[in-house]
């Protein structure tokens, strides 16, 4: 993402493509700097493609490198790729993909075996250097998920059905002011009980949550070659400057820092 209209003064972080899903995106291209510590809501699945290395590391430990890894969810970490071609995989731990990375893959940076999923990944990578659709390329990075969670029982409790009718509700009314309150009476809970059920659910509590899909519908926004401001507007932020400064907390780096490339249509 560029900053269209300011002319671009914070460093390039990566070059490529940045694609979503309900439930998740692909965060594919060329890394260049280093993103420093943060921490997001998303499950993020890292693979190197141009067989490399990417490096991570926690806030007490050292770098350390991998072919494949993922951080957990709410994991603050570094992570460094300089040169690479690399693929970032975010899947929120609620959708059912999330809820079986989410029981194995609880805390920390876990390392993870590439040829598991080589072919996927090869296909990904193919995509992406072949112009590929938007849909085509989500499918691709979705499918290399797929395989990680092929042979995964289904997590032995599922959420709850009204934080799942709830986060339904939230993701229609993002656009506008949503308050917990409102959420909680659309699915028959006292705001109390909604409060500490969404959290228990998620992980989550309620208006991170809230911020968390906003900063969604920011960045899609954005990547679709709208302004910073345009994109904050879309996602319900006060201004670019809010944007800007929430999306340094949970990537990293400044979303005038990563530039997005589009594809034709037709």
């Amino acid at each position: 993402m560029t900053d269209r209209g300011r002319g671009g003064s914070a460093r390039l972080f990566g070059t490529g493509r940045i694609v979503f899903w309900r439930g998740g995106s692909v965060w594919i291209g060329h890394a260049q700097e280093q993103a420093g510590f943060h921490a997001h809501h998303a499950i993020q699945m890292t693979l190197a493609l141009s067989g490399g290395a990417v490096r991570f590391r926690s806030s007490e430990d050292d770098w350390s490198s991998y072919q494949a890894a993922i951080v957990a969810a709410h994991q603050p970490h570094a992570f460094e790729a300089r040169g690479e071609r690399v693929a970032l995989i975010f899947t929120e731990p609620e959708s059912r993909e999330g809820r079986l990375l989410r029981e194995r893959f609880s805390a920390g940076i876990a390392a993870l075996a590439i040829d598991d999923f080589a072919t996927e990944a090869a296909a990904l990578a193919a995509a992406y250097d072949a112009g590929a659709t938007d849909e085509d390329l989500a499918a691709r990075a979705r499918a290399v998920t797929a395989r990680l969670t092929l042979h995964e029982p289904l997590p032995a409790r599922q959420l709850d059905k009204r934080i799942e009718r709830a986060i339904d509700i939230l993701r229609e009314r993002i656009g506008g002011t949503v308050t917990m309150t409102e959420i909680a009476a659309a699915v028959h809970l006292s705001p109390e009980r909604f409060r500490h059920l969404f959290l228990a659910e998620t992980g989550i509590r309620f208006r991170p949550y809230v911020l968390w899909l906003r900063m969604e519908v920011a960045i899609a926004s954005y990547a679709a070659g709208n302004t910073l401001t345009e994109a904050s507007h879309a996602g319900g932020f006060a201004d670019s400057a809010h944007f800007s400064r929430t999306f340094k907390r949970m990537f990293g780096v400044l979303a005038a820092g990563i530039n997005v490339q589009r594809i034709a249509a037709g």
